[in-house]
């Protein structure tokens, strides 16, 4: 059987030998996507109507914003990918998760060191799982087949 006639990883796992950290990052991604995306444009409204935010932060804070959402977008765009182990999916959560790692050091140092901290540990506890223990050799399965010669 040539690799092209084979089943690709999704139709060779099914939901029953998916590990519990898979289905856990997954629904952290959908998760923190949510809040983000809506904590996010909560703040781009809160930007926009002057005196709400302290005038010298203004600047900082949307570009953390900005940054929140387009990792919100990405998470909440793959989260189904992760669940069902497209690897594609887990790339883009690696790449997603770079850049929320980014922006938490970048809102670390300039307005909420706190808040900044959290989404470092947040980015690194969502990828992480999918590139080791179980959840690197769940996926890795689907490239390797090793009956196949």
């Amino acid at each position: 059987m040539s690799a092209a006639d084979r089943p690709g990883p999704d139709a060779r796992r099914g939901n029953a030998d998916r590990p519990g950290v898979v289905t856990a990052v997954a629904v952290l991604c959908w998760l923190v996507g949510t809040v983000e995306l809506i904590l996010s444009v909560l703040l781009i409204v809160l930007a926009a109507i002057r005196g709400v935010l302290p005038a010298a932060q203004t600047g900082s804070i949307l570009v953390s914003t900005i940054g929140y959402l387009i990792v919100a977008i990405a998470y909440l765009a793959v989260g189904f990918g992760v669940f069902r182990g497209v690897d594609l999916a887990r790339v883009i959560v690696l790449l997603a998760s770079l850049i929320h790692l980014g922006v938490g050091l970048y809102t670390a140092l300039s307005t909420q060191p706190v808040a900044g901290i959290l989404s470092m540990g947040l980015a690194v506890a969502i990828a992480l799982p999918l590139w080791i223990g179980r959840g690197a050799a769940w996926f890795g399965r689907g490239r390797t087949d090793p009956g196949a010669s």
